[in-house]
């Protein structure tokens, strides 16, 4: 399977209307990834606060690497690609352990795990001469500006990380609801006095 939806725009396509059809492909899946990244975000920063945001990000970052052995798996990538991949796979852990110390190594992480994204998909299943595992139709495209706004939210974020932060699995029950309790309560002491 030769899946690099970049590497088939570069080198053109059959005839304009494929050319264009691919281009909305690509802009469709690069719009699918910013709404994911920011939907991510403000889910994320609602429900962690603090440290537990960090530790979020550093071990999301390993789940996102993992995603490569699991495509080696599901297309048979032969062996000198699982070591690539696998490789690769612990750069994004070493950048995300790094990253529990240091908040910029996370968002290097994210940055290089988009770059990998992009790699594959202009490259296919081979990239300088290194074996890779092929990746699903406009998965690099996807993943690649999920990472990068994700990284650009990392290094501009205000969130305090270095204070012990709290997990709040219920976020949607306390933020914009009104406290029906507290204003009936208000009227019953203006109706009182």
């Amino acid at each position: 399977m030769d899946s690099a939806l970049l590497k088939h725009l570069m080198a053109g396509a059959g005839s304009s209307s494929q050319f264009v059809g691919g281009l909305i492909v690509a802009l469709l899946y690069v719009v699918i990834g910013l709404l994911s990244a920011i939907g991510s975000i403000v889910v994320v920063r609602r429900i962690f606060q603090g440290r537990w945001e960090q530790i979020f990000w550093a071990c999301f970052l390993i789940v996102i690497a993992a995603f490569y052995l699991s495509f080696a798996a599901y297309f048979g990538a032969p062996p000198d690609a699982w070591q690539t991949e696998a490789l690769a796979v612990a750069v994004f852990v070493a950048c995300a352990v790094l990253g529990l110390f240091f908040r910029s190594a996370i968002a290097v992480g994210y940055v290089m795990h988009g770059l990998w994204d992009l790699s594959h998909s202009f490259s296919g299943a081979s990239l300088a001469g290194l074996s890779i595992t092929d990746i699903p139709l406009g998965y690099g495209l996807f993943c690649a500006t999920y990472d990068f706004v994700v990284a650009g939210y990392l290094m501009k974020s205000d969130t305090a990380w270095h204070q012990p932060g709290k997990v709040d699995l219920y976020f949607w029950r306390v933020h914009g609801r009104p406290n029906y309790s507290a204003r009936a309560d208000r009227r019953a002491d203006e109706v009182i006095e």
